[in-house]
């Protein structure tokens, strides 16, 4: 039997986003600098991972 995947605690999803947000800033300060493209594959990950972390942010408030 596969056991049920851990849910992350609040504190840990806030961690993943405040990293993800770092990564973020880092990449756009590339990208303003102009020596790095608009979007990349790597911005277009962070972006869904933000979604996904924030999704399971709200559903962890909306269950309390």
């Amino acid at each position: 039997m596969i056991p049920a995947p851990r849910t992350p605690t609040v504190r840990e999803l806030i961690a993943e986003y405040a990293t993800i947000e770092d990564r973020v800033r880092s990449l756009e300060a590339r990208v303003h600098g102009g020596s790095a493209p608009g979007l990349t594959p790597e911005l277009l990950k962070l972006a869904e991972r933000e979604r996904q972390v924030l999704a399971m942010l709200r559903r962890l408030r909306s269950a309390e």
